[in-house]
């Protein structure tokens, strides 16, 4: 199926050349200029990616971004003329898959795109129905299902949304549960070596997912920082085959 993408911007003349641009690449794409026509595109189709700028005409970015974050699990990515480290940190934590600064070449977009797109789908097996031979990882009161990509609490009485990049984060770390899984992996197994990611971004990301899945109990996190080298995950982690059989 054809990725819906939705551009958010006010600056016409951009939006019209990234859908040209986006088309020709096998992508669909329509554009928004302001947060009202974006409210309502999102109303009328569901979208496999928002490109968001930051500055528009009648609401800030952010807000719009915290908006969407709300109820949907959309990919996102945020744009901004303004290169401060702080935005960046903020549109990651509000959830933003990536962030990337104008003026900006119309390829590194792209490879963006696929990126977070990459992702936010499953694997190849997935698609096909084939379940893989473990599909639930269970540690302290969470489930992660590695097939419907969902965070349930308490037996699934409870979801935990997660964006497609705080999934990939999250399996990453369960899959090595106990071990220290360095920023340069975790770069390359979640980010794909995206260039644009940096020590501070996946921080950001690892910030929100703590406060996701401890529950509010930051002081004890399952999430522990392991200083100069990067993270792991301090629990036991039972995998489980798609039947429920623990391996």
């Amino acid at each position: 199926m054809q990725d819906h993408i939705l551009i958010v911007d006010d600056d016409r003349q951009l939006t019209s050349f990234l859908e040209r641009f986006l088309a020709k690449q096998g992508f669909r794409a329509t554009s928004a200029g302001s947060g009202e026509q974006m409210r309502m595109a999102m109303a009328r189709h569901e979208f496999s990616l928002i490109i968001l700028d930051l500055i528009l005409p009648d609401v800030d970015g952010f807000e719009m971004a915290r908006e969407v974050r709300r109820d949907n699990r959309v990919p996102m990515i945020m744009l901004s003329a303004r290169d401060e480290v702080y935005d960046r940190i903020i549109g990651l934590e509000l959830g933003a898959d990536d962030y990337l600064t104008k003026p900006y070449e119309p390829r590194e977009l792209l490879a963006r795109i696929r990126s977070v797109l990459r992702r936010s789908k499953p694997a190849d097996a997935e698609l096909a129905g084939a379940l893989p031979p473990v599909r639930f990882l269970r540690f302290g009161d969470l489930t992660l299902d590695l097939v419907e990509r969902r965070l349930t609490r308490d037996g699934g009485a409870e979801d935990v949304y997660l964006t497609s990049t705080e999934f990939a984060l999250l399996r990453a770390l369960a899959q090595g549960a106990g071990e220290v899984q360095t920023r340069e992996r975790i770069l390359e197994t979640v980010y794909g070596n995206a260039v644009s990611i940096t020590d501070r971004a996946i921080d950001a990301h690892i910030v929100r997912l703590r406060r996701k899945i401890d529950n509010g109990d930051a002081a004890d996190s399952m999430i522990r920082t392991v200083h100069g080298s990067g993270y792991l995950l301090a629990a036991e982690v039972e995998a489980a085959q798609g039947d429920g059989t623990s391996q």
